[in-house]
């Protein structure tokens, strides 16, 4: 799964930099090299930690787009604060709805429409996920 979501990021990112979202595509590459550090189990907290810094600086340094250009960092640091704090999937789903709401809107702003599609169908799905899971626990 780490590998197909790579090549998907791949494709992402040289989208979002042909598109003048600079951040959109410093915050992918990031996430690209994490994911092979997972990958190769050469993944680490301290790791990660340095990968969000360093995305947090090249992505402000770069961005044209003001506060949206900001969205994808802010995203991202979401989701690791997220995945450091808890494991609990539940919680994380809401985590992935609010990321997906995040790159929505730029993905909108910078005319990624494949990426804003794939947002919408992410969240959509993840709703679903949240949904179905609550009925189920309502039921027991």
């Amino acid at each position: 799964m780490m590998a197909w979501q790579i090549a998907d990021y791949i494709f992402t990112a040289i989208a979002n930099f042909m598109l003048g979202g600079y951040t959109g595509a410093i915050t992918i590459t990031v996430s690209i090299v994490r994911n092979s550090l997972i990958i190769i189990q050469k993944d680490s907290k301290n790791m990660t930690i340095f990968l969000v810094l360093i995305q947090i600086v090249l992505g402000s340094y770069f961005n044209k787009l003001g506060l949206i250009g900001y969205l994808p960092i802010l995203s991202s640091v979401s989701y690791t604060i997220a995945t450091f704090m808890t494991d609990k999937v539940q919680w994380l789903r809401w985590v992935i709805i609010e990321n997906m709401l995040l790159w929505l809107v730029y993905d909108l702003t910078i005319k990624a429409y494949p990426a804003v599609a794939m947002d919408i169908f992410i969240s959509l799905s993840t709703s679903f996920a949240i949904y179905k899971d609550y009925k189920k626990n309502s039921l027991s």
